[in-house]
């Protein structure tokens, strides 16, 4: 059996022979090298259009230029693609793979017996490991192994090498590899030492995020504005670290903050105060912070002010990073000009004047910024975990006699306009006006509160990676100062907790919150030595055994491809613009050719028939967009307004490529020995 090393702790039950999963990689290969390639057979045995790849799983694995060479010893988790023997020949020579980077070009020679198949494109991502969840192995040949710390780059992920024998949903156990050794080289200038000496400098990082609209004026039974309570509570954080030689430098503070994209905002969201340890300056940013009437719909640019915390903010390298969200109102997430109705029926505003979702971003891509994969820097230092305090928002009296039976109405599953009509017969036709501005401001309350409720519950989540703080407060000054004090209450532990790991002396014996636990994930990194004895082999579920997640399913995508794919999409958006008449798209014909013109100039696939699916002609990705669901017999059907949708459809997976091109932190490569070609890796979630 495998021996891990402090990344993992081994127990001891049987675990019967492999599971199998997969979709197989390919990749878009020079035309010269693709020849290379070694396909991957169906079920059937026929070769589909993806290639062979292996994953050095040996500490003493060397890389040869030829066969019988003895060859340089090569890293553990090192990524190649199979290509085949001069001759043509796929089997080993002298017990040896010949191995090619991404565009089939050759590497060299490496022995069969060091390295293990991956031919599927899919991993499994480990989360952090916390207290009570952590990523679990079972070993091929008998026992288990939990993950006390996650690696770094690419060693995080747990490759899924083959297809299960049954598919069972979350349930599903996938044969993998993962990487149990030293995740940068052996001996002193190992990650080890680096992480011990980066823990006597770690910081704690906090970026308020502020709504400073006219909710935050709501005055409260002691005619203290809202304003009030949350910059007291911020005082009195201020003035813990103060106190305390031993956090001065070591915590830095900050603010973001957000109105909405409309006429009276004085601006959409702002960076007030970067984060930094003159506690003077950040007091003095804070004592300014004023709020402005906007007279606007109820919804307010919460995702603007989050996306100012994570992408201007001067975070530290060596820090754990946390935002958190104050605010009443939910979030703007459609686009400028398709804002819902905000009673959540059919019920218009009329001329209020509506504001939109400016960053383009939905809340789990929003997320996905704050929580970059992979890269060369341990996720715990550079991720941004998220926390939200949902606090109420009280409605302004409107006709004292009628409130109580109002909002009683509203509170009943009845229509709208049932309500309506009850209320106006026992009141009278002449109180209609009067009822129905009650009646619209309830609903819009009872709305837009269970769409904020869900939305900073969402976000407090970290799209599953992370447990952030979620507290929703009722409007009253106790509730308040309550949750407030709270807040404060985890952070001053998490303070102790800094100021123990920063002068070596481990962590307090105290349970960990959500605030200290990334300390805890860089103290459980370097808390033992590393053996050699680099991968471990087995399989794995992505939820634990009380349903909770573990680990994310996730794809492997190349920049090439996107960039490909982009280029791909693009021209036939360009192509088809012209044609939104339904005159202009009646010969199938005609939009068959053009459809083979837009994928010969983008060298996109074959096969092109009237039936064929776009998806299946333009690449090998699990698209998730509906838009590529459809043949040139489909578009020639369409209506001039369904025609339409589609081609924004089309241009919207392209903005959506454009995002993950520009924003993706963190592009890998497989190897050190083929650097040519970046790949990242998504949920499915996340795919265009």
């Amino acid at each position: 059996m495998s021996h891990p090393s402090a990344y993992w702790c081994v127990g001891k039950r049987l675990v019967t022979g492999l599971a199998l999963f997969g979709i197989f990689l390919g990749s878009v290969a020079s035309a010269q090298n693709e020849k290379q390639f070694i396909r991957v057979k169906d079920t059937q045995g026929r070769d589909t259009s993806l290639y062979e790849k292996v994953v050095v799983v040996s500490g003493t694995a060397t890389l040869a230029s030829t066969p019988e060479a003895t060859g340089e010893p090569i890293e553990p988790w090192a990524i190649f693609f199979r290509i085949k023997n001069d001759n043509g020949a796929v089997t080993s020579v002298n017990n040896r793979l010949r191995v090619g980077d991404a565009s089939g070009k050759h590497i060299g020679w490496i022995g069969e017996k060091d390295l293990k198949v991956w031919s599927t494109r899919f991993i499994l991502d480990p989360i952090d490991p916390q207290r009570d969840r952590a990523f679990e192995l079972n070993l091929i040949g008998g026992g288990t192994a939990k993950q006390n710390a996650t690696p770094e780059g690419k060693k995080r992920y747990a490759l899924i090498t083959n297809p299960p024998a049954a598919e069972k949903g979350d349930d599903t156990e996938y044969p993998v590899v993962v990487y149990a050794g030293n995740t940068q080289g052996v001996g002193q200038q190992g990650t080890l030492n680096k992480q011990r000496n980066d823990l006597a400098n770690v910081k704690l990082e906090l970026m308020f995020v502020i709504e400073s609209t006219d909710f935050m004026l709501n005055k409260y039974e002691d005619d203290r504005p809202l304003f009030d309570y949350l910059k007291n509570a911020i005082r009195e954080t201020v003035d813990v670290i103060r106190n305390d030689d031993g956090l001065k430098g070591a915590i830095k503070l900050g603010f973001t903050e957000y109105q909405d994209n409309v006429p009276k905002a004085k601006f959409t969201s702002r960076l007030s105060c970067d984060l930094t340890d003159n506690y003077d300056q950040f007091l003095s940013r804070l004592n300014d912070l004023a709020a402005i009437k906007l007279e606007d719909d109820w919804p307010e640019d919460v995702l603007a002010g989050l996306n100012e915390a994570i992408q201007k903010a001067s975070w530290s390298g060596n820090s754990v990073k946390h935002i958190i969200l104050l605010g009443g109102a939910s979030c703007q997430l459609a686009d400028r000009g398709r804002n819902p109705p905000q009673t959540g029926g059919g019920v218009s505003l009329g001329k209020v004047s509506q504001g939109h979702n400016s960053t383009g971003l939905s809340i789990d891509r929003l997320i996905a910024r704050a929580r970059p994969q992979g890269g060369s820097d341990s996720t715990a230092r550079t991720t941004k975990t998220l926390h939200t305090f949902l606090l109420g928002r009280q409605l302004e009296d409107v006709g004292d006699q009628f409130v109580s039976l109002a909002a009683q109405a509203v509170q009943t599953e009845d229509s709208f306009s049932n309500v309506y009509e009850a209320l106006t017969g026992k009141f009278g036709k002449e109180k209609r006006g009067e009822l129905f501005a009650i009646l619209i401001k309830y609903q819009i309350g009872k709305h837009q509160r269970e769409l904020a409720t869900g939305q900073y519950t969402q976000i407090a989540k970290n799209n599953g990676q992370a447990d952030g703080i979620y507290v929703a407060v009722e409007p009253s000054g106790a509730k308040v100062t309550e949750a407030a004090q709270a807040l404060s209450a985890k952070l001053k532990e998490s303070f102790v907790a800094l100021e123990s790991v920063r002068e070596g002396k481990g962590l307090p014996a105290a349970a960990t919150n959500e605030i200290s636990q990334p300390l805890y994930t860089l103290v459980g990194a370097a808390a033992e030595k590393f053996r050699d004895s680099p991968v471990l082999t087995g399989t794995a579920i992505v939820r634990d055994k009380r349903g909770r997640e573990v680990a994310f399913k996730k794809v492997m995508v190349s920049e090439k491809e996107l960039r490909h794919l982009r280029s791909t999409l693009d021209a036939i958006f360009t192509k088809f613009k012209g044609k939104t008449s339904k005159a202009d798209r009646q010969d199938v014909g005609s939009i068959l050719n053009t459809m083979k013109e837009v994928l010969a100039e983008t060298s996109a696939g074959q096969d092109v028939t009237a039936q064929a699916k776009l998806k299946d002609l333009i690449s090998d990705l699990p698209l998730k967009t509906a838009a590529l669901e459809t043949s040139a017999a489909d578009l020639a059907l369409m209506t001039t307004e369904a025609f339409k949708e589609w081609l924004e459809k089309v241009e919207s997976v392209v903005f959506r490529i454009d995002d993950l091109l520009n924003n993706r932190q963190d592009w890998l490569t497989l190897s050190d020995r083929a650097v040519n070609d970046k790949f990242t890796f998504l949920r499915l979630s996340e795919l265009p």
